[in-house]
């Protein structure tokens, strides 16, 4: 009998479950889970994982092992476990959260110093047996679509050069627009249910369709209007101070 797929979602947003990121990080992985895979949220906000000192202990004086002794070895041990790695993080400032680029930055111990060439680039060499599969899911509270472009092109580089297949993304802009009341309620639900049939499909198909990226970035409120609403929100925020 075929081993479950082992997916660990590493969810870099400080609101953890009160936060978008989860919202939708949650119902792709009850559709991985509908699809027969074993599913497991790290969310580092609740971890110590300390800053890359950059002294090169991992590389020098103890090849493969961080001279921090902090939660990153256990996460690391995770990734040895794992069939796919889920990065899940809001938009933060044109790329990731600073807990996740934490967390990369400490995967460093993965890698060895000597240099080769793949793909007709300079790369680390990879020494550390792990999850050999990376995707990325994310929101953003701003409307258009290229808000996620820095992002995924740095995501895209370091699956490069940790020697990960990078299986794609799924992205939801105007992320508030969720919880608009003068919304299209239908969309909606139409965009959850895109992300659960993600999951679905990163299980069975190692990739999310076209169509169903589409869906989870479907309208619900129109730019003029949730830019309206959002400004509203912020002034009501700011007059109870």
């Amino acid at each position: 009998m075929e081993e479950p797929m082992h997916i660990l979602a590493i969810h870099g947003s400080p609101s953890m479950k009160r936060g978008k990121t989860y919202l939708v990080l949650e119902r792709l992985m009850k559709g991985a889970e509908k699809a027969g895979a074993l599913t497991e949220v790290v969310f580092l906000q609740k971890e110590t994982i300390g800053e890359c000192k950059g002294c090169l202990s991992c590389w020098i004086k103890t090849p493969g092992v961080c001279s921090q002794r902090d939660d990153m070895a256990k996460l690391i041990e995770k990734l040895k476990r794992t069939d796919l790695m889920i990065l899940a993080t809001p938009v933060y400032v044109d790329g990731m959260t600073g807990q996740c680029k934490n967390f990369m930055d400490r995967l460093i111990p993965l890698l060895d110093p000597h240099y080769e060439v793949r793909d007709g680039h300079f790369r680390h060499v990879v020494t550390e047996k792990y999850c050999g599969k990376f995707f990325l899911i994310s929101v953003c509270a701003f409307h258009e679509m290229d808000n996620f472009d820095p992002l995924i092109l740095h995501v895209k580089r370091a699956a490069e050069n940790l020697k990960m297949e990078y299986l794609g993304e799924i992205l939801r802009p105007a992320v508030y627009s969720l919880d608009m009341k003068k919304g299209d309620t239908d969309a909606v639900g139409r965009v959850m249910e895109a992300f659960e049939r993600a999951g679905k499909e990163l299980v069975e198909n190692g990739t999310v369709s076209e169509k169903t990226q589409q869906e989870a970035v479907r309208e619900i409120v129109p730019k003029e209007a949730y830019i309206r609403a959002m400004n509203r929100h912020f002034d009501a925020q700011i007059g109870r101070e």
